[in-house]
């Protein structure tokens, strides 16, 4: 995550980053504001949200290239998961990965 958000801010200069959390994730918020880390917090209520999971199944079961990369991206995620320093907030064993 860290590295991703510092790209957007190159040599010095200025960027900015949207990042989702988890409930049980909230708590990573400490460690940015120890860090000195300008954080603006968004609470959406879940009647504002829309439930796209469905569409986004049906889409990536019928797409090749979409399931091969969200395969990838999946695995990705659960690497980078597993391998935080911040076990504390980042538990790969908490995660829901049979949902």
């Amino acid at each position: 995550y860290i590295h991703r958000v510092g790209r957007t801010a190159r040599a010095g200069g200025q960027g900015r980053a949207l990042l989702f959390l988890l409930p049980q994730e909230m708590a990573f918020l400490k460690y940015l504001k120890q860090a000195n880390v300008p954080v603006s917090e968004f609470e959406f209520p879940a009647s504002k949200l829309a439930n796209v999971e469905a569409q986004l199944q049906k889409l990536v079961a019928k797409n090749y290239y979409l399931h091969k990369s969200a395969r990838d991206a999946y695995r990705s995620y659960i690497h980078s998961y597993n391998s935080h320093s911040f076990k504390d907030v980042f538990d790969v064993y908490a995660l829901d990965l049979a949902g």
